[in-house]
Order: structure tokens, then sequence, then C-alpha cells
């Protein structure tokens, strides 16, 4: 590959186009070349290879060049390509050119904001630098770059002054970008106000080159706020000088270091996204903090306000930033702090001017970090959709890199929603306890009309996870025109669905209806004359109930990367008896309230009587555990057996969910689309058995990862076109996870009990055996939350209830002896020894004495085992540390790999500890000679010098050295625990598991052929071909020989293939065969070919063929399907003409045998006769 490359390429990272003067002075001449800037590139030309060239700069025409001149020549290059690239092949080096890594790359003015970045700054004492460098890899051509020392980016709406001290520096128009002049002393930002005549100036900031500076206040300027090169900090200008006229400006500065450039960005704190279809308009406040509930109407202030653009396709169009907040008349001069003051928001869809402007803004939603999401209830004004007169806005609120984010999305799930069925408007007040924290207003509902609300009590807990969430009582109260004040009625309670009746003064009695569904409480008033169609005035509808039972299920997972001619099996999940039950729940519905249509229950209950994971690399590596998830107590195989299917009897059906495995019930809420809500979670599960070995869950990972596809263009934003730039990644994922919420009407896990194994391969091997973990009910509802709030409340509760289980954990440990394990087991058997008597008792002296024998079998049993199990976990473990600080690798997966093979008797475990012994010490011995000579021979094998030589032989004695003591403790630690293993099994109590299946490799030249195959290669003759099925058969010859072959059914062609050879053999027109299977051996599939003999008789006008069987049917079906629409002539009215069938020509008939299985036979034959009778035209209308 031949790549041409400039000598010199200059690249200008200021923000306007630069002069530059080239000058060769040897030869006397000079050129002048445009620059433009933005971090774009342009090669230098006219240059001489081998001459040094002076470069000087000029910003403008009208400015004198610099003095400084930059030499450049091509001798540079030698000096500066340092880094000897390695030869890659030609698709690298493009790559490096033409790769993705190219538009990834930061774009000018580089204000990307990256809190993982941490660039060090260049310089920032000096104005301007020069940096020479290499362009790309692979070539030799030198890259000059001008970079200032700093970028100013000016990302606010108002024009902003920067003073440095107490003289003004220059003036940054909105949108622009500068080179900021060296900042000696600390820096303002100001605005001038046209309504005072004055620059109003934010506090002083100080630029900190030095990260560990502290920050600090300067007495005689004021506050004085230090910026780190990586850090934010924010910036109030206030304007205005009189009470009702003044107006808080909020920036953020932030500075970072890109490209060796400090970029210091000026940008409004607050920015506002729109993601709704709608225009919103805004009015942003200011308001002194009253902290009361229950104030029945709000003036909306005559404010500033704003509009933002519906959300579109475009993401830059429905952000906008807040320039700005009006500071309400009511604050007194003194109140200067705006810490003290409190922010909110009114939204509207159309600013409606003078009295009516009341009835177009929402109430004020306080704009603060603790109250992360609000659903507003913006008001229709004079209009209504499906009568609500408003419409739900979610609010979020998020900080990401100091800018406040507002997210305004459709609120899917409204809170609460009010149906006022009477005639006269009802007030509505939320009955708080506590002081709230900020001002809460009455709600007011319209005669006749729906709204949506949110009570102060649910964006206060938002999104808390509590055990139980009970909502505070609501009070009503009917409006009076005569403004006379009228008393509040009774306290109705929320949390109890059903019907309450209260009474209004002024109006009467009312119905009060209350539904919770889906996180939603529809509250339903309506006057006793209205009260009768909500319980009559009902339609039926169909209820489809659907029933599954799967005797077994067995999900394998397989590894095909590792090795590419087999396909080996990692991971097996085997089911027993699952049952799926799906039928309609009863819930308590409203009548046909407008815009409130509730929506279908569905109970989902899913059973397992059995399941067990197995580990299928057990027997091929050197991993411990057989099986990784199993129930504890192995269900009875004749319970088992009565739940064969779904014709089972309802006790039998009640007995198997009282003893299945895994009992999952869920209540579904069908929507208005094809997607379901989960209203009610509940999980059970029976006392199961963990194994986790560190090892295997690593190795598992990192295999599963390979499995993923990468994408390389996760977390980067989505860049526009004019350098715009769009919503951070994280303020996106943030604001979609606070709109939809995890809504729960309950959540309840019931105890779980567990006994964890766990293995641990870190510098000293840890072991845990049986340790029993024991959590308490998990209950949670309503639940209104966020996905990782609910995760973070389930990791506590079961951290826990692990933390409490501690004591039992440092027991079960095995080089402890696990006593844990011990004492259990002691227990449970003198527990069996006296409750089986005792029960036996209770039916007869018979039982009392079966009893008596079967307590103490069950004593010595358990004292037994418990005892065998603690000697052998103790060998175990100690011979397994033993094996570790032999620090013979070669040793340890040795002795690892007999490990697996665990003994059956007691014989056997004597027989294998014996000759592990004898091999410990045989090892320990010759090891003293043997890890001299390995360490020796690897330094030579690496042509290491006679230092490392040296050091890798007294490396090797002294491991040799530690193998004389630590592998004969281990070889007999292995011999007790072989011969502990041998006694287990041989009487049968082995506590792990065993794998269900073998594990079974699929071979790469096993594997059947692809369909696709051979419509690739054999059937492109065809045009376009179309395989309705492909069958594999083992095709029958006549002398009884059987060959491996396929049948593929195209729309005219029934192929034969040999899958050996892989050509076809045969090939038949679907129109001249019948296929059917036989009537006594159901794998057989028969194929017959009729060949009608043709014959040609010559008469007197000329040459007729005869029609075939097939043709003389056809004829004959139609026209018995369309005489009946002939009229009858008089002819043959009189005499009717009789109709004699012609016999049909006579034909051979070939028949040929396949065997295939049955199932697919039957579809294959299906699939066929469909085909035939398509190629036939049969079957039309």
């Amino acid at each position: 590959m031949i790549v041409f490359s400039p000598l010199f390429i200059m690249r200008s990272h200021l923000p306007d186009p630069i002069i530059i003067h080239l000058e060769k002075r040897s030869l006397g001449l000079s050129e002048t070349q445009v620059i433009p800037g933005k971090g774009q590139e342009k090669p230098l030309q006219n240059i001489e290879p081998d001459l040094v060239h002076h470069l000087t700069f000029q910003a403008r025409e009208e400015d004198d060049p610099s003095h400084c001149a930059v030499p450049i020549s091509t001798s540079l290059i030698k000096q500066i390509a340092t880094k000897i690239y390695p030869g890659g092949s030609v698709s690298q080096i493009l790559d490096e050119f033409y790769g993705s890594g190219k538009s990834l790359q930061p774009m000018w003015p580089y204000n990307k904001k990256d809190s993982d970045r941490n660039e060090q700054l260049s310089q920032w004492d000096s104005p301007m630098r020069v940096k020479l460098s290499v362009w790309k890899p692979y070539v030799r051509t030198l890259l000059i770059e001008l970079l200032p020392w700093a970028l100013l980016i000016n990302q606010s709406k108002w024009d902003l002054w920067l003073f440095e001290g107490e003289k003004i520096v220059l003036q940054v128009p909105a949108g622009k970008i500068i080179i900021p002049p060296n900042f000696q002393e600390a820096f303002q930002i100001g605005i001038y106000w046209a309504n005072t005549n004055t620059v109003h100036k934010s506090a002083a900031v100080k630029l900190v080159h030095n990260l560990t500076s502290p920050k600090w206040k300067d007495g005689g300027n004021g506050e004085v706020v230090s910026l780190d090169e990586e850090g934010f900090v924010d910036a109030e200008i206030r304007l205005g000088a009189f009470p009702g006229h003044q107006k808080l400006c909020q920036f953020c500065i932030s500075s970072m270091v890109q490209q060796g450039i400090q970029i210091i960005q000026i940008e409004d704190k607050t920015t506002i996204v729109n993601n709704t279809p709608y225009q919103i308009f805004y009015k942003p406040q200011l308001a002194a903090s009253k902290p009361r509930s229950g104030k029945e109407y709000f003036h909306v202030p005559d404010s500033a306000t704003f509009s933002i653009c519906p959300g579109g396709e475009q993401p830059a169009v429905n952000s906008s930033s807040l320039p700005c907040w009006d500071l309400m008349p009511d604050i007194s001069a003194s109140a200067l702090d705006a810490s003290l003051l409190q922010k909110q928001i009114s939204l509207a869809f159309s600013p409606t001017a003078g009295a009516d402007s009341s009835q177009s803004w929402s109430l004020p939603a306080v704009v603060q970090q603790e109250f992360p999401r609000q659903s507003v209830a913006v008001p229709l004004g004079s209009c209504r959709e499906n009568g609500f007169c408003t419409r739900a806005v979610a609010l979020t609120y998020q900080e990401h890199l100091g800018v406040t984010y507002l997210t305004l999305s459709e609120d899917p799930s409204p809170r609460i929603i009010f149906h006022n069925r009477c005639p006269v408007t009802v007030l509505i007040k939320e009955n708080i306890k506590d002081t709230p924290k900020f001002e809460v207003y009455c709600r007011k509902v319209p005669a006749e009309c729906s709204i949506h609300h949110e009570l102060y009590h649910q964006i206060s807990s938002y999104p808390d996870c509590k055990p139980k969430d009970l909502l505070p009582s609501l009070l009503l109260r009917a409006e009076s025109v005569d403004e006379v004040t009228t008393e509040w009625s009774d306290a109705v309670d929320v949390n109890s669905p059903g019907t309450q009746i209260v009474f209004l003064t002024g109006f009467g009695y009312v119905y009060v209806d209350i539904v919770h569904q889906c996180g939603t409480v529809f509250i339903t008033v309506s006057p006793e004359g209205k009260a009768g169609p909500i319980l009559t005035n009902r339609t039926l509808e169909k209820m489809v109930t659907f029933k599954m039972f799967i005797t077994q299920l067995s999900l394998a997972v397989f590894d095909d990367l590792t090795h590419h001619k087999a396909s080996s099996e990692l991971l097996r999940l085997t089911l027993d008896t699952v049952f799926l039950h799906v039928a309609p729940a009863a819930s308590h519905l409203p009548g046909e309230e407008p815009g409130a249509a509730l929506f279908r229950l569905h109970r989902v209950e899913l059973c397992c009587g059995d399941l067990q994971l197995d580990n299928q690399l057990h027997g091929q590596s050197s991993f411990h555990f057989a099986v990784l998830v199993c129930q504890e107590d192995k269900p009875d195989p004749t319970q088992s057996a009565k739940m064969q299917g779904l014709l089972a009897s309802g006790r039998d059906l009640e007995e198997y969910k009282k003893k299945c495995f895994i009992k999952l019930c869920l209540t579904l809420t069908e929507g208005e689309s094809f997607l379901c809500d989960i209203n009610e979670f509940s999980f059970e599960l029976k006392p199961a058995r963990l194994y986790v070995e560190d090892t295997f869950v690593y190795y598992i990972k990192t295999l599963f990862e390979t499995y993923l596809p990468g994408n390389s263009l996760d977390g980067q934003p989505l860049a526009l076109s004019g350098g715009e730039w769009t919503l951070p990644v994280q303020v996106r994922q943030h604001a979609r996870a606070l709109v939809n919420p995890v809504k729960l009407r309950k959540l309840v896990i019931q105890p779980v009990n567990l006994l964890v194994s766990i293995h641990a391969s870190l510098k000293l091997y840890i072991a845990s055996d049986h340790t029993p973990l024991s959590f308490s009910v998990f209950e949670r509802g309503p639940i209104f939350t966020t996905a990782r709030q609910l995760v973070h409340a389930l990791a506590m509760h079961y951290a826990a209830g692990a933390l409490f289980r501690a004591g039992w954990v440092v027991g079960s440990l095995e080089i402890l002896g696990s006593p844990a394990s011990l004492v259990r087991s002691i227990g449970n058997g003198i527990a069996d020894f006296f409750r089986l008597p005792y029960e036996g008792l209770t039916r007869g002296p018979g039982a009392f004495v079966s009893g008596v024998s079967r307590g103490t079998t069950s004593f010595v049993k358990h004292i037994s085992k418990g005892t065998l199990t603690s000697i052998t976990n103790l060998a175990t473990s100690l011979a397994r540390n033993m094996d570790r600080l032999s620090l013979d690798e070669e040793h340890y997966n040795r002795q690892e790999e007999w490990r697996r093979q665990l003994p059956e008797s007691l014989g056997e475990g004597l027989r294998q500890g014996l000759s592990r012994l004898g091999i410990s010490l045989l090892g320990a011995i010759a090891g003293i000679v043997d890890q001299p000579m390995q360490n020796f021979q690897k330094t030579s094998d690496a042509h290491a010098s006679a230092g490392h030589k040296a050091k890798g032989v007294i490396s090797g004695v002294g491991k040799g050295i530690m193998g004389v003591f630590t592998k004969p403790i281990g070889g007999a630690a292995e011999l007790v625990s072989q011969t502990g293993y041998g006694i287990l099994h041989g009487a049968g109590l082995s506590q792990l598991p065993k794998q269900r299946y073998q594990p079974s490799d699929l071979h790469a030249a096993q594997a059947p052929n692809s369909h696709v195959k051979y419509i690739w290669k054999m059937l492109q003759s065809l045009g376009r071909p179309e395989v309705h099925m492909a069958l594999d058969v083992v095709l029958v010859r006549g002398s009884g020989q059987e060959h491996e072959g396929c049948l593929l059914l195209t729309s005219e062609v029934l192929f034969v293939v040999s899958v050996s050879e892989d050509t076809q053999q045969q090939a038949f027109p679907v129109t001249e065969i019948d296929c059917a299977q036989d009537s006594k051996q159901s794998s057989l599939l028969i194929v017959q070919l009729k060949q009608p003999r043709v014959t040609c008789d010559v008469e007197v006008d000329g040459v007729r063929e005869r029609l075939s069987e097939q043709q003389y049917n056809r004829l004959v079906d139609y026209i018995t399907k369309t005489s009946c629409h002939l009229a009858p002539s008089c002819s043959s009215t009189q005499t009717p003409c009789p109709v004699v069938p012609v016999e049909p020509l006579p034909s051979t008939v070939k028949t040929y045998h396949y065997m295939a299985d049955p199932p697919f036979a039957q579809v294959f034959i299906s699939r066929f006769t469909m085909v035939k009778n398509k190629a036939l035209r049969k079957g039309f209308p």
C-alpha cells in the first residue's frame, strides 16, 4: 500500500481563521496562507523538502504579525517520532485514518462534559502555544497545532460582560466563543439591565490551577469562589432594584481540560426539556417559603411567561434554558439570600390573560432536589378531553454536573383521578398532620368534570419504598356561591377501596367510590341520583381461562465460541411438573365513568414442582460443584405421579400447589394496548440449596460477555449538526426512570430458607459448608417508586438477613471443621429421636414401636453423618490449602483433578487416599531437585541473564523446601478426606446432589444441514425457489440399504437429496405423486408416483391427446359444480341424456419408502397436501 501525505499539516484550535506567514529565509521568499479555525486541518503548500521554514502568525489583516517565529523542517519528524509503530495490515492502517474512532473524537469547542476524563492543562500563564507532533501513525507528516490557553463559551441566553477586578475586560454575546485573557485575579460576569441602566455583577470567581488548593473568602472584595481546572461553580446575578420588578439569573460556570486547553463554559443553571407533543408555557417564580396547607385559591402573578416547543424528532428543539426567575412582590428587601427562597413553576397550554388567567394555569410546582417527580395537573381551559378538564404532566428534577434539568413528559400513571358527578364545584383538601415543606393548596373540581391530582404526601414520599404506605384522609366541601364559608365534611379514607357516604354542607349526601388500580387511585364523587348506574349498568364480557401443564422442561446453554469444532454444554436448567393457570380475577370496578375506563384484571399462577440448575462443566474442568441450585428436600415421586395432567382432581391440584418448590402469583392489568401491567406480585420458595464457587462465576461472566455484541457507541451523546449538543445520556435515562416508575399494589416475597455452600479461591482457600440462611418476609405495598429504589430495598432486606446469620456463616467454615453443620445434624437427630415415637404413639402401639426404631436409626444416622462430614470437610480444606502453600502448580492441578473422582465405597476411598499420600511423599522428595531444574530450564529458554538464572534456581530451591513440609501434610489430610468420602458415599449419607443429565457435546461434523444450504447451492436454477419444508429422512432402497437424506418440498417439485453426497437423487412433480403415512408403522413415509401410459390414436381430424387421470378428475369436478347454474333446455327436459363415465387410462405406480420422525412426518404430509392443492388449483371457491 502506498500512502501520499503532505509534509506539514496545520490545525488551529482558535475560534476564528488565522493568517500565517511562511518564510523561506535562505531563499528570501515569503508566502501567506489562511488557516481555518475550530479544529480544522489544512496542509501547508509550497513546501521545500530539505529547507527550514519559519512560521509567524497574524490574527487579523489590520494587526501586526507575531514577533516570535516557529522553525519547522522535515528533520524535526525524526526527533519527534520516537514511538515505533508496529507494521500492521492494510485494514489496520486504513482504520487509523477512516475508522470509527475518528468519528468519536471530541469536536470543537470540546465542551462535552465527561466526569470520567482527567486531563492536565498544558499552560495557563501564556496566551498561545504551538505544538509539534506526528500527524498519524505509519506516515511521516508533521502536525503543527495552534493551541490557545483557554476557550470561554457563553451558552446562556444573556449577553455577558466580563470583569477582572473593577475594570471591564470584554463583552461576550450569547452563543459566542472567545479566547479570554490570562486572568491575573478573580473575574466576575455581569448583565446590563436597561430598566436600571446598570450592569449587575455576580460574585468573583478565581481560577485555581492547583487541585489541592482550598476554597477561601477574600474579606476585602467580598466572597470569592474558586474554580478548579475540572469542576463547576454557581453564579447568581440579581436584576432590578424595586420589589415586584426584580429577577434572579443563575449560571453554572464549569471548567474542563480538553486537548490541553482549559474550556470555561457559562450556561444557564436550569434547562427545561419538553417531551410532550404540546407547546407548553411556563412562569418561573421565586417566592418566600410559606410551609402551610389548606389555602383555597391561588392567585396567578403577573410575571414573565416563557414557552417551549413540543417534543419532536430533533432533541435540540424541545429543550430550552430558563433565563431568569421572577421574584414575587411579597419578598422583603432583607431576604437577599436566594437559598432562603423557594423556586416554583406554573404550567399552561395557552397563555390566557385577563380575568380567566387563573383557570388556565396550574398550581405552582416546587422545584427542589428532594422532590424528583411531580404530577402537575395542567388545565385545558374551556375544552375537555374525555371528560377531563386537566392533562397530567410529569415534572422531573435532576442535577448533572452543575446544571438542573426539568423534564416535562406526559404522565403515564397519574396518582389520583377525581370524577365529580355533582352539579356543584367540589373542593378537596388533604389532611396533613405534619407541617408541609411548601405551601399546599386545595384542589377545585368543577361540576360534572374530571381532573388529575397528586397529594403532598405522594410528592414528598417519592421514591421511598416503605413497608406500609398509608395515604392521608381527604376532606370535601361544596363551593358556595355567596362566599359563605362552609364546613368541611368528615374525613374520607382513601386507603380503603369501596363506597363511602359523606355529607356536604349546602348540598347533601354524596357517594364517594374509591378504586385502586395500577398505582392510581380513582375517586368518584356522585350524588344520590347518579349512584345507581354504578351498580346496575354492567355489561357481560367473555371470560377466558388458560391452563397448561408441562411434565418436564429442560433448557441448556451451549458454548460455541471456545471450541469451533464442538459445542459444549455449560448449564442445564431442569423444571419438573410446571403448571400455568391464567384466569380473570375478581375486582371492584366502577361504572361508566368518562375517562376512567378501568381495565380488567387477570390472575396468573405459575407453579413448579422441582427445579435444578446443573453445572455441566463439572466433569471437564476443575470446578467443585456439579449442581448450583436445587431443592433441599426432594419431592415425593408418588405425589408428582398424581399430578400428571390437566385432568387431575381439585384436591390433588391443591395438594400439588402446597408442596411445589416455586410458586409465583401475578395479577395483571389489561391496558389499552396489548401490554399488561403487573398489579400484584407474590413469590414463594421452599427451602433450597445454593452452591456458589467464585472461579465458576468469573468464568461464566467472562464467557457470557463474549456472547453479547459490543457497542462502541454506548454512553456517547447524540451529536447534531452545527455543533449543537443534546441532553446527556444520564439525564435522559434518569428522566425515563422517573417518569415510568414501578407500580405495584402489593409485593410479597415469602420467607426464604437457604443452605448455602461457598468456595472462594483467594490467597487462602475458604469454604463454607451448608450455611443455613433464613430471610423474613419482604412485603411492600402500595409501591410507586423507581426500579433502582426497589432493588436497593430488596438488597438491604436480604443483606440484613445475612448479617444476622453471620455466626452461622463463621461456624460453617470448613477450615474450622464446620461446627455449625455438626450441631445442626445432632439437633435434627435428637428431634427425630423424640418426634417419631410421639407421632407413633398417637396412632397405636405398633406405630409407637416403629417410631422408636426409626427415631433411634435417625439419631445414629444424623450424628454419624454430622461427625464424618465435619472431619471430611476439615481434612479437605486442609489438604487444599497445603497444596496451595506447596507453590507447585503442577502438583496442585493434579490433586484438584483427582479430587473430582469421589470414591463410592470405603475400600475405594482407602485406596485413593493411600495412593495420593504416596504420590505426595514422592513429590516432596523429588521437588527438591525438580523445582530448581524447572526454573533453570524456563530462564534458559527465555535467554535470561546469569543473574536471572541464579535467581530462578534459588526460587526453585525455596519451593522445593516448602513442598517438603506441605505435601506430606496435604497427603495425610487427603487420606482422611478420601476415606471419609468413601464412608459417606458407601452408606448413602452424601449431601452433595448429582446432575440430572450428563453433558452432551454437539460436534460440528454431526450437525444437520441448514435448509438455506439447499436454496443457495441446489435450487438456484429454479429462479426464486420457495422451500415450504425440509424433512430429514432415511432413504430406504429396494435392496434394504438405508442412507441419510432430506425431502425438499417446493411449490412445484419434491426433491430427494442425499446428505452424504450433497447431491440431488430424485425429483417428483407434486401434481403427480401422493404422500401418506404407513398405517402400521407411523415412522414410515410412503411416496407414490403415478405414471400414465400415454397413447395417441390416429383419427380423421388429426392427432388428439387423451386426458390424464388427474385432468379427467378436474374436468368432472368442474362440470359437476357448474352444471347446477345452467338453465335446462327443451330437449333436455324431454329426453335425459345418460352420462357415461370414461374410464381412465391404466397407469403404473412406483412406491418409495422413507423413514422419519412421526410428528414431523405428519406435518410434512399436511404441508404437502396444501402445496399440491394449490398447484392443482383446488379448494378455490
